[in-house]
């Protein structure tokens, strides 16, 4: 739980979700734009405070250092409540009415889903940003519009990607809101300087050496995508 770990303890986050975009300019200064066709993955740039203490971190740093900048791993930011709130849905159905909804079919970025929960149809389902997982898929996608309950049988959400998941989706549930989770990747794995301090003392009040740790930079985090 490296990532999970540094993840709980952050106290910042930069979300990049930018599309790769070609911009040139012609002699009369018109821009062509081409945007080239990705998966569009999620990248997080993750602060981490400069306060933990050697001693309660080695556990914390020797995950780090398994796992190194290739392995990626499965994360949330349920567990963190200065984050979580970044990712709270903001609709108007309940936790067990959202359990219930299931997927009907998802092509391009038209997500279709079924087995709606009895609200008002004026209410609103979806609000732009609320984020969906697919199943047990940890590879979010947003809704970019709001979306009412309305009175039929189904609703069509636009995503901000195109289906990505190469396992079948149909009649799948979903989850929605901070509990989604992202397969991330830290391909900057930052180092770490330890700061002689924070000297604490044992049960026998016995002074024990300690240690500050400074990290070399933030967390990179990058979405990955090898195995959707």
């Amino acid at each position: 739980m490296s990532l999970q770990s540094i993840i709980n303890i952050s106290n910042g986050l930069d979300i990049n979700r930018r599309k790769v975009v070609g911009i040139q300019y012609a002699r009369n200064e018109i821009p062509r734009i081409n945007i080239t066709p990705t998966l569009n993955p999620w990248r997080f740039t993750v602060a981490v405070p400069n306060s933990l203490r050697y001693s309660d971190a080695r556990t914390i740093m020797e995950t780090i250092d398994t796992l190194d900048r290739a392995g990626p791993e499965t994360i949330s930011f349920s567990s963190n409540p200065k984050l979580s709130w970044i990712f709270r849905y903001q609709g108007a159905a309940t936790t067990t009415q959202l359990n219930g909804i299931r997927v009907q079919s998802f092509i391009g970025n038209q997500l279709v889903l079924t087995n709606l929960p009895t609200i008002n149809f004026a209410r609103t389902l979806f609000a732009p940003n609320d984020l969906i997982m697919i199943g047990t898929n940890p590879y979010p996608f947003t809704s970019t519009t709001e979306i009412k309950r309305g009175i039929n049988a189904s609703v069509t959400i636009t995503t901000n990607r195109p289906n990505i998941l190469t396992s079948p989706v149909v009649n799948s549930a979903i989850t929605v809101g901070n509990t989604c989770k992202f397969r991330m990747f830290c391909p900057n794995m930052p180092t770490y300087k330890l700061i002689p301090g924070g000297s604490v003392y044992d049960a026998s009040g016995t002074l024990i050496n300690n240690a500050y740790i400074e990290w070399s930079t933030d967390f990179n985090l990058y979405e990955y995508l090898g195995e959707v």
